[in-house]
C-alpha cells in the first residue's frame, strides 16, 4: 500500500497508457485478417483441404484433356467445388467484410484514449467509448500488432505506431495478455 505523498505523475503513468493514431488501408486488412484467423485445427484442416483441392484439381484436369470426357470426371468436378466453397469460406468472408468496412472517414479519423487497468477508453469528439476487460472475448497478436473484438462483435485494432514507446506497447501487450480471457477456437 502506498501513502498519498508517494503518489506522484510517475505512479500515475504506469496505470495509463495513452494510445494515438489512424490506420492505413494495408492495416485495417491485416487487423481483419488477423482477429478473423481460424484456430490451429481449423488451420490445419484447411491446409489439408486445400492440397486434395489442388491435387485433385490437376489430377482431374489432366484427366480431361486426355480423355475429353466430362461426364466421367463429374464426381471429381463436384469434389473440387465442395473443397473450392470449404476454401472461399475460410479466407474470403474477413477480407469482404474488411473492404466493407474500410470508408474514407476511418482513414482520417484519428484513435486516441487510455488503457488501464479497467479497460480501454476511446476519446472521441461526441464523447468517450469504454470498454472493461470483461467486454472482450478475443484476443490476437502479432509483433507489431494486436486485435481485440468484444463480446458484441466490435473489432478494436492496436498497431504498434499507436503508442509513444516501445516501453508502452510492451506494457499494452503484457496487460491485455492477463485481463483479456480469450475463448478457445478450435
Amino acid at each position: 500500500m502506498f501513502k498519498p505523498s508517494t503518489f506522484n505523475s510517475q505512479t500515475y503513468k504506469i496505470m495509463q497508457i495513452k494510445f494515438n493514431g489512424k490506420y492505413n488501408k494495408k492495416l485495417f486488412f491485416n487487423a481483419v485478417r488477423l482477429a478473423n484467423e481460424p484456430g490451429r485445427t481449423s488451420r490445419l484442416m484447411y491446409i489439408f483441404v486445400g492440397m486434395v483441392f489442388g491435387v485433385i484439381t490437376i489430377t482431374t484436369i489432366n484427366e480431361i484433356i486426355k480423355t475429353s470426357d466430362f461426364a466421367g470426371q463429374i464426381i471429381e468436378i463436384a469434389l473440387i467445388l465442395l473443397m473450392g466453397l470449404v476454401l472461399y469460406q475460410a479466407y474470403i468472408p474477413p477480407y469482404l467484410g474488411a473492404r466493407k468496412m474500410w470508408t474514407v472517414e476511418l482513414e482520417q479519423r484519428i484513435f486516441s484514449g487510455i488503457i488501464s487497468k479497467n479497460g480501454i477508453t476511446y476519446n472521441f469528439p461526441k464523447g468517450d467509448k469504454a470498454y472493461t476487460w470483461a467486454d472482450f472475448n478475443r484476443l490476437r497478436k502479432m509483433p507489431n500488432l494486436i486485435t481485440l473484438i468484444t463480446l458484441g462483435g466490435m473489432l478494436l485494432i492496436f498497431p504498434r505506431h499507436f503508442f509513444k514507446s516501445d516501453a508502452d506497447w510492451e506494457r499494452f501487450g503484457k496487460l491485455v495478455g492477463t485481463r483479456v480471457i480469450s475463448t478457445k477456437r478450435k
